[in-house]
């Protein structure tokens, strides 16, 4: 079985692959001052209270966007599997090894979070796609027909947005991640609800659609052929206000990573 595990600035997610089934996962708080020991302290007690056969355990990958607590995880990673785990860098968007690739003599790098969420896609769809990507920050990760990484936008993300107003104000609370009933904000509440939550419901569908324009434009895939894919834990709070969206899959980048692991392991 594999162990995945997801780094992100906010949550750690790490999941169990049975072959292709997705058998468990969780959530973690991503926090750089604690030791390998104590992030295995706590894998392995979800661990067993999800009654997961440790000694089926034989294989792990891990990415990560934050580096220093990549040591910690390989240290997870090796008391769960006993085997060193195989550890995402950028570099692999460059590789040859992978069903999608940045271009040819590119001197970018891509986030691993990223280049998962364009496997998954691939993998899904096998045509040009756009990738959101709800999380600390609202990623679009572009891929042609070619299976070419051709760009990504970054935006903060929603709750980002949120407690940036909250953090550098004096009378701005931190408020819920609900749509309000109009863009005509009564309270504060409503207001701020209204800027960031309706706010980026056009900020969503204008990148997306601008998106499609220029990939046309750039590579000749057809506009209507450009499928568009949503992703990260707060997906669900613009979900509900747009059609933009032809699938949602929280487990869209868990999925890549199981992917990737097939294809580098």
């Amino acid at each position: 079985m594999l162990f995945a595990v997801d780094i992100g600035n906010t949550n750690i997610v790490c999941a169990v692959f049975d072959n292709d089934s997705l058998t468990a996962q969780w959530r973690i708080a991503s926090d750089t001052r604690r030791t390998g020991d104590e992030y295995t302290s706590i894998v392995l007690s979800m661990m067993r209270d999800s009654s997961i056969d440790l000694g089926s355990m034989d294989k792990a990958i891990v990415s990560s966007v934050v580096p220093d607590l990549i040591g910690a995880f390989v240290t997870v990673a090796q008391r769960v599997c006993r085997t060193k785990p195989y550890v995402m860098t950028s570099a692999l968007s460059l590789s040859k090894k992978l069903p999608v690739s940045l271009p040819e003599g590119s001197t970018h790098e891509l986030g691993t979070d990223l280049l998962c969420n364009a496997v998954a896609a691939w993998q899904k769809f096998k045509c040009a796609n756009i990738v959101v990507d709800f999380g600390t920050a609202l990623t679009l990760t572009i891929t042609d027909s070619k299976g070419i990484i051709q760009g990504v936008d970054i935006a903060p993300g929603l709750r980002t947005a949120i407690y940036a107003l909250a953090s550098n104000t004096a009378q701005l609370p931190i408020v819920p991640l609900e749509a309000p009933p109009s863009t005509l904000g009564s309270t504060t509440k409503e207001a701020m609800q209204a800027g960031v939550v309706l706010g980026y419901k056009g900020l969503v569908e204008y990148l997306i659609k601008q998106v499609k324009i220029d990939l046309q434009n750039k590579t000749g895939d057809k506009i209507e052929d450009i499928r568009v894919i949503a992703t990260g834990g707060l997906n669900s709070v613009l979900k509900p206000l747009t059609d933009c969206f032809e699938y949602v899959d929280k487990e869209l980048t868990l999925k890549g990573l199981k992917a990737i692991s097939d294809f580098v392991q």
